[in-house]
């Protein structure tokens, strides 16, 4: 049995013991207040973590609903360059999906919608034509191959805990991992300066808006020039170009009988990457026999005066600015040309 006296001595303690984490925890937020403060004053905005993960959200919703699902699929051009929500305005009011990835080829993520017997919608796949015809290095289309495996593989908990972190990352700059201390100090000891805020930023819709705007671009566009010219593989002997075509051929066929369509989509380039692409991939033999093989409809920037006048700043991607009046204008063109199927897709 207690004393009397015990007893009015831990309920000071147990007071004190309060008070001492209220204390605590008021601190930490008037820090995290402020170093959010700061980040944001510097130019840093919220982004949310472009993961595998993220991606199998996305993915799952272009299996749902009546068919009237719009899926860009191809690489960080799109993802860059096409906002989600202006083209389906643009459409009419689409669902619009953003299933591209950074670096990758859209064939894999195609294959995997034309084996999707619940996938009935409209697909907008680019080309990129270092990505989507070269035969070499074998990571353009293993990394969305991977994406699919864990689609495929995935568990509840994980799309869970995925929904679950996304209100926090689109608010708060303090998660960032540029901001993380290690990374911060790491860039101090290097460049004797705090990191500057990154080049782009992802939303949950997977669009990563990219600001252009105070950047090296001389420096960005030499780098890509160089990537374009070495590091995109070599392009396919006419067997490889042919088994290539037949593929993707067999897989729109698969889309089409289900009520889909697929529409090829090359986005703006400039510069130095549009001629390395033009002269590596000609256009008469491989865009225009893409058509011809597939029976498919394509949007090239080339062939639409409002749309070849963008530039993109580093070669191969549009700035946030720009990319609002290039999806209006693109929306239109497919409007325009009418694909087989997209005036009674859109509601």
């Amino acid at each position: 049995m207690r004393s009397s006296t015990s007893s009015s001595s831990e309920a000071p303690a147990s007071g004190a013991l309060g008070r001492v984490w209220w204390v605590a925890l008021l601190a930490a937020g008037v820090l995290l207040a402020g170093a959010e403060w700061g980040w944001r004053v510097r130019g840093f905005q919220p982004s949310v973590k472009d993961t595998p993960e993220l991606w199998s959200l996305e993915r799952a919703r272009a299996s749902e609903g009546d068919g009237s699902a719009v899926v860009m699929l191809g690489s960080s051009r799109f993802q860059v360059g096409l906002v989600p929500e202006v083209l389906s305005q643009a459409l009419g009011g689409a669902r619009v999906m953003q299933l591209s990835i950074s670096g990758s080829s859209s064939l894999p993520v195609l294959e995997d919608l034309a084996a999707d017997e619940r996938f009935r919608g409209l697909v907008l796949c680019e080309v990129s034509p270092t990505l989507f015809f070269s035969v070499e290095p074998n990571e353009v289309r293993a990394r969305p191959a991977s994406y699919v495996a864990r689609h495929a593989h995935r568990t509840f908990v994980e799309d869970w805990e995925t929904a679950l972190r996304l209100p926090f990352q689109e608010h708060l700059v303090v998660l960032l991992s540029a901001v993380q201390p290690k990374g911060v100090l790491h860039h101090l000891l290097v460049n004797r300066t705090l990191p500057p805020p990154p080049l782009n930023r992802t939303r949950a819709d997977r669009h990563q808006p990219s600001h252009f705007e105070g950047v090296d671009v001389a420096a960005l566009r030499h780098a890509w020039e160089r990537r374009y010219q070495d590091a995109h593989g070599r392009t396919p002997e006419a067997a490889e170009l042919e088994a290539l075509l037949e593929r993707v051929s067999a897989q729109v066929e698969r889309i089409r009988s289900r009520g889909g369509e697929v529409v090829f989509v090359r986005m703006v380039s400039s510069g130095t990457v549009r001629r390395i692409e033009d002269t590596r991939y000609p256009r008469a033999l491989y865009w225009e026999r893409l058509l011809e093989r597939t029976g498919s409809q394509g949007l090239s920037f080339e062939d639409s005066p409002a749309l070849a006048r963008f530039e993109c700043p580093d070669g191969s991607h549009l700035d946030s600015r720009a990319a609002t009046g290039f999806t209006h204008l693109l929306g239109q063109e497919l409007l325009r040309q009418a694909p087989g199927g997209l005036a009674t897709r859109t509601p």
